[in-house]
């Protein structure tokens, strides 16, 4: 399998981005949303979506909808059906997953017990919707969760000691009639129910490791909240530094073998690479920070980068479409920026482009660096490119709406806790704002922060327009908490460091729209890359000052 396909999804917000990985947007382009009928494209989808579900094969149907919900946004249920099977493949990479198998595997009932325990203490007094987080619901979702797992041979395999298929079949009736409705009051009425269960289990099925059905309520307790809350074991939690798969993904580079040797399997349209570096598809590596030996065996790629030359990493490679065996030499920063690809647009006097392509503390001072770049080059009017901007930090997406809007209302955050709880984040930054006029590009990656930003330049009529399609619609606030606390039978005992991805705040529009399921839409609607970046330089050439130059087609600034 490539490295694409072995990267693990750390969190849920990651997997429902999968839609936007190279892979899958090569696969199916966007269509407009505004067509009046569904395409063949989406008829096709939907046929291929529910001939998946039918015969269980979730990672197929996830793929199916992340392509369809990126071909037709107008479809109320799309969304819906792409979280349940969501849902679905967390569960069945948990089950496949040998790392995650071994934390199940070295947990005490005992233990498990007190961490579904902690994850009902935790989640509710922080979860943005505390009536959807009770107890009681989060009780439902880890029944559910059990339930299907019962489904899976993997799980059956791995944690059952193989029960007749009429006994199993029985007991998930027993957990849908009689378990699923059983009070639940709090955390610990919610630790003695499920010991009570998986007694009944043990007696029934039985099961050969107990610690595996609280594995799965405290997996389901989280994941039915929402598509973006999620457990997080001791490895994904806390993961050790050696335990790190060293790649250069965060460049936009992807590797894998070829021939015994190793290639770039891909690179990520706007990333760091594309832009700065000449590497492309299919061209040989023949030496990492130095290193030419046995480059495609596994690990050595890893093993080679954890050794940077000079502060940065150093790749020599031979391109793909060249007769020549001499290679070309690139170097990597080590800490990839955010803010990149500052430029003037070619044969377009006047018109600059940056690129945002995350949020990170560091994004608001790199912006000022790169806008102050393109403006010592002539810049009167500027192109901010949000197309494929996961988001990241969200106070980082807020102080740099704060650097492009005068005055305003930038979002307002729903939720319980601290500076997110039912808060409107706006601006007063006056003359200090950036007073050039903008152009706003963004894509159906356009996804968390970036949306914060595009929502606040729309709405504000900051922006002269918004090009491109309508973004992902990830309109929440996540952080990682810990779980912990004593062991209930030997509080001397040291725990796992696991903890829980919660949604802590919604996102709102400065017009009171909610950002999350939704998304930005803008004004110029286009599919084609290449199409919405010629729309936005026509649209800036119509901001410029003066009397307006001819407009000529012109190349990309985008590599």
């Amino acid at each position: 399998m490539s490295a694409w396909g072995n990267r693990r999804l750390a969190t849920a917000s990651a997997a429902v981005l999968l839609i936007l990985t190279p892979t899958a947007r090569s696969a199916a382009p966007p269509v407009p949303r505004s067509g009046p009928k569904p395409s063949p494209l989406v008829h096709r989808l939907r046929a291929e979506a529910a001939t998946a579900e039918r015969a269980g094969d979730w990672e197929a149907a996830f793929a199916a909808y992340c392509r369809l919900y990126a071909a037709d946004r107008q479809a109320a249920d799309v969304r819906e059906k792409l979280n349940a099977t969501l849902r679905r493949v967390q569960q069945v990479r948990r089950h496949r997953d040998p790392i995650f198998q071994q934390f199940t595997l070295n947990l005490e009932t005992a233990e498990a017990l007190n961490l579904y325990r902690d994850v009902i203490a935790t989640v509710p007094p922080l979860y943005a919707d505390r009536d959807k987080a009770t107890p009681r619901l989060m009780w439902e979702h880890g029944v559910e969760e059990f339930d299907r797992a019962l489904g899976s041979p993997a799980f059956r395999q791995a944690y059952l000691d193989g029960a007749p298929g009429d006994r199993v079949e029985a007991f998930r009736g027993s957990l849908r009639t009689f378990w699923a409705k059983r009070p639940v009051a709090n955390a610990k009425d919610a630790r003695a129910l499920l010991r009570q269960l998986i007694a009944a289990a043990q007696d029934t099925l039985p099961v050969r490791v107990p610690a595996a059905i609280a594995v799965e309520f405290v997996c389901g307790s989280c994941a039915g909240l929402d598509e973006y809350t999620v457990f997080l074991s001791p490895a994904e939690f806390a993961p050790e530094p050696s335990a790190a798969t060293a790649d250069l993904s965060a460049h936009g580079l992807y590797f894998g073998s070829h021939d015994g040797g190793l290639v770039i399997e891909g690179v990520a349209v706007g990333s760091w690479a594309a832009f700065h570096t000449q590497l492309r598809k299919g061209d040989r590596i023949v030496r990492v920070n130095g290193r030419t030996a046995d480059l495609g065996a596994p690990g050595a790629l890893a093993e080679a980068l954890r050794t940077p030359m000079g502060g940065s990493h150093e790749i020599e490679a031979i391109p793909a479409d060249s007769d020549s065996e001499m290679p070309r030499e690139s170097r990597l920063p080590l800490v990839v920026p955010t803010v990149y690809g500052a430029a003037m647009v070619p044969d377009r006097d006047g018109i600059g482009y940056v690129r945002i392509g995350a949020f990170a503390p560091t994004t608001p001072g790199e912006l000022d660096a790169a806008v102050t770049h393109v403006k010592s080059l002539g810049a009167r009017v500027l192109i901010l490119d949000l197309r494929g901007n996961h988001g990241g930090s969200f106070t980082a997406g807020v102080e740099v709406a704060r650097r492009l809007l005068p005055a305003g209302i930038i979002v307002t955050t729903q939720g319980q806790v601290g500076e997110v709880a039912n808060r409107v984040f706006s601006s007063d930054s006056g003359m200090s704002a950036l007073a050039l006029p903008l152009v706003v590009l963004i894509d159906a990656e356009t996804a968390s922060a970036a949306e914060v930003v595009a929502a606040a330049l729309k709405d504000n009529n900051r922006a002269a327009v918004l090009v491109g399609m309508a973004s992902f619609g990830k309109g929440a606030v996540q952080i990682p908490v810990r779980l912990g606390g004593p062991d209930e039978d030997d509080p001397g005992r040291p725990r796992p460091r696991s903890g829980v991805r919660v949604t802590i705040a919604r996102l709102i529009s400065p017009r009171g729209l909610p950002i999350n399921g939704a998304g930005v839409t803008p004004q110029v609607l286009e599919a084609d890359p290449v199409r919405q970046l010629q729309l936005a330089i026509d649209r800036a050439a119509e901001l410029l000052p003066g009397p307006r130059p001819p407009m000529p087609t012109v190349s990309s600034p985008i590599p």
